[in-house]
């Protein structure tokens, strides 16, 4: 079995633009069981892929942005990044220039890039990625560069500081917490400490 079987999808019939927007499309999609032929609608929101990028110093300290978030209406601590733009060329050029233009950090001659990889944000609903990068040294260079509607405030902290911020929960954007998943595979010494983790669960050895 593979997850691009045949068995127990829903065939799209057809598809109904419901809201535009400058960041995203909510269709209705009506769909019927391979199953049983059973309709069903769906509401499937549009978008264009997203990034994220994790910036270190040369001094050891990730580099965060703070802001509010109308949809929870509270502040979060994030990485920073925004949506592709098709004229950034690749989606690196996106998450560097987002990067720069949120927190005036940019990357210094010879600084290492690493793309972490890239996962769905929330299929059931969302029909896009988010890709995920690593960057350092970096170093300030300018001032913010901000949209309209953005208030940001750069945060730093030294890297170790990380995992004490999640877990008490200063730290709760989900897709930023994917991208420390992400960047915890990258281990060169071995199976990342999550996995560690998780085999404590299957019973003794």
């Amino acid at each position: 079995m593979t997850l691009r079987d045949l068995k127990n999808i829903w065939k799209t019939q057809s598809e109904r633009s419901i809201l535009k927007s400058p960041v995203m499309e909510v269709v209705l999609r009506k769909c019927k069981s391979s199953e049983d032929d059973r309709p069903h609608d769906f509401y499937v929101i549009k978008s264009s892929d997203w990034c994220q990028i994790i910036p270190i110093t040369k001094n050891g300290e990730v580099i965060m942005v703070k802001q509010y978030r109308v949809g929870i209406s509270e502040h979060t601590l994030e990485f920073p990044g925004g949506v592709a733009d098709l004229k950034d060329g690749e989606i690196l050029n996106t998450a560097i220039r987002e990067m720069t233009e949120e927190t005036g950090y940019a990357p210094v001659h010879g600084a290492t890039t690493v793309s972490l990889g890239s996962c769905f944000p929330n299929p059931a609903i969302l029909n896009n990625r988010i890709h995920y990068f690593a960057v350092g040294p970096v170093e300030k260079v300018s001032d913010q560069n901000l949209d309209h509607g953005e208030m940001i405030e750069v945060v730093r902290f030294p890297i170790d500081e990380i995992a004490a911020r999640v877990k008490n929960g200063e730290i709760s954007h989900a897709l930023t917490l994917s991208a420390l998943f992400y960047l915890g595979q990258t281990n060169p010494n071995g199976s990342p400490l999550w996995v560690r983790e998780l085999e404590r669960f299957s019973g003794p050895k």
